[in-house]
């Protein structure tokens, strides 16, 4: 035992792999694998998760107890028996471990033949708060949840395709009065043509807007423009909403819907829009209008300049940016950077690669001081490139793994030559080209505080480069391809699940 507990992880994922992979008849019982697992219990957690128990039955069975214990369980059509027959077996000891389960992700087990006995399972779970759900997302679930789970903060169902929840589903669910984050999926509309029937609408949807302590609900947008219609012409005590995010960039999003917004939901953080042509100013004094903005999404149709979005009412208190546009000018980036002197994270989207680049020489201050996050998507000049990583002084990461930049090996001497990146901890490039072994290096060596590169290389000298950061820079990281980006991760991750831990 004293051995044990100097076990590392990958000496206890190798061995559990060895003993899960022996014939049938030589495994042993996995109760006398979980009590000899003991003297390492700090480990087991990450150990479970890194032997993917949920894919694997005599794995989950092993750590069955220590997941249920800790109130956060992953289950699959692999795991369901198991999970579901070890509660049935071990009730008396489970009936408190059930109110302690408080995460819960489930994938596909609708084609299970245990499926049935899983509602009644999840109907146990008082405790819960989280629950990540991939299929069979109907009215049946929403109202065990309901009728059973009080506690209940997020529910995301944005990798179930189906679309069976009506209003009533969404009625039982509102009885959940802790929920904080509803996440539906694209599929969940307003009406099914395979079945010909209704599913929910914005009246269903305005139940949730409605709760005490909810944040953001995610669904089809021109429904969340229905439900706010709906509460705003039914407000006669004028009472407000307490949601913080709105995410409302769909073409059937209408104007009216954002003129209402300030009026309706005044504590409102972040806000996602597209503005059309026409209707800049008017977007800009409702932008102006909420005082705790701090997250900005905004998708500009082509033609339409930022100045007319009225962005210095409220670019000083934004803290991240992300901006989709056909083509930006350096007057674009300096008004940006005049107006928004608390911006942390900036996103820029561009539908071309235009970029003029005249006011260049007129800078007589750094570009946007504050900012330390930078992330470039799809079509990025060759110039803006230079432009903002030559002048934003104070950048820690450096995000262009979704960018297509031509001419990116120039660009990067440019930025190098600049004395640039001196701050920067993380860089992804773009992973559309591969860059030469020989600038890869001249980067490594020419930023100080480089801790994770993100890069391709030719295949050839892929060996070369492992060995190079073995020996000339032992604490880098290297990879191919970008895991995370501030466009994909906070308000706008899709893993609730990871992010819950």
């Amino acid at each position: 035992m004293h051995t044990l507990k100097k076990l590392s992880e990958d000496a206890l994922c190798h061995w559990l792999s060895w003993l899960r992979d022996r014939p049938q008849d030589k495994i042993p019982d996995a109760r006398r694998v979980w009590k000899f697992l003991q003297p390492a219990a700090a480990l087991l957690m990450n150990v479970a998760t890194r032997c993917s128990y949920d894919s694997q039955p005599y794995v989950t069975q092993i750590f069955l107890p220590m997941l249920v214990s800790k109130g956060r369980l992953h289950i699959t059509p692999h795991n369901l028996k198991e999970v579901l027959l070890y509660f049935m077996e071990n009730k008396p000891e489970c009936e408190n471990n059930e109110s302690s389960m408080k995460q819960v992700k489930v994938e596909d087990v609708e084609g299970s033949e245990h499926y049935l006995s899983f509602l009644p399972f999840l109907g146990n779970l008082k405790n819960l708060t989280v629950l990540v759900i991939g299929s069979v997302v109907n009215d049946d679930l929403l109202s065990v949840l309901g009728i059973n789970c009080p506690l209940l903060q997020i529910i995301d169902s944005r990798e179930d395709t189906g679309n069976m929840v009506s209003d009533v589903g969404l009625a039982y669910l509102s009885q959940c009065r802790k929920l904080k984050h509803v996440y539906f999926s694209a599929f969940a509309d307003g009406y099914d043509a395979v079945s010909e029937q209704l599913g929910f609408s914005g009246r269903g949807v305005a139940l949730l807007l409605l709760l005490p302590e909810i944040k953001n609900v995610i669904c089809s947008e021109y429904l969340l423009g229905d439900a706010l219609h709906f509460l705003y012409q039914a407000r006669y005590q004028r009472q407000t909403l307490r949601v913080r995010c709105m995410l409302l960039e769909h073409l059937e999003v209408s104007y009216s819907t954002f003129q209402i917004l300030p009026i309706l939901c005044p504590e409102l953080e972040v806000v996602a829009l597209r503005v059309d042509s026409g209707k800049e100013r008017g977007i800009g004094n409702s932008l102006s209008s909420l005082v705790n903005l701090r997250i900005l999404i905004m998708t500009m149709e082509s033609g339409i300049k930022l100045r007319d979005t009225l962005v210095t009412g409220y670019g000083h208190q934004l803290s991240f940016l992300y901006i989709t546009t056909y083509i930006l000018d350096s007057e674009n980036i300096i008004l940006l950077s005049h107006s928004c002197p608390q911006l942390k994270t900036l996103v820029l989207k561009m539908y071309s690669f235009g970029f003029d680049g005249v006011a260049i020489s007129d800078l007589k201050k750094p570009l946007f001081p504050s900012v330390e996050k930078l992330e470039l998507r799809q079509n990025i000049s060759v110039r803006l490139f230079k432009y903002l990583n030559t002048q934003i002084k104070n950048i820690q990461e450096v995000h262009c793994g979704w960018a297509t930049i031509h001419n990116i090996e120039d660009a990067l001497k440019v930025v190098l030559k600049a004395g640039a990146w001196q701050q920067v901890e993380y860089l992804a490039l773009p992973m559309t080209c591969e860059i030469s072994f020989d600038l890869i290096v001249e980067l490594m060596s020419s930023l100080p505080n480089l801790k994770h590169l993100v890069v391709m290389v030719q295949r050839s000298k892929e060996g070369a480069l492992q060995q190079y950061i073995r020996q000339s820079a032992p604490g880098l990281r290297w990879s191919h391809y970008p895991e995370v980006s501030p466009s994909t991760s906070g308000c706008l991750s899709h893993d609730v699940w990871t992010t819950a831990t």
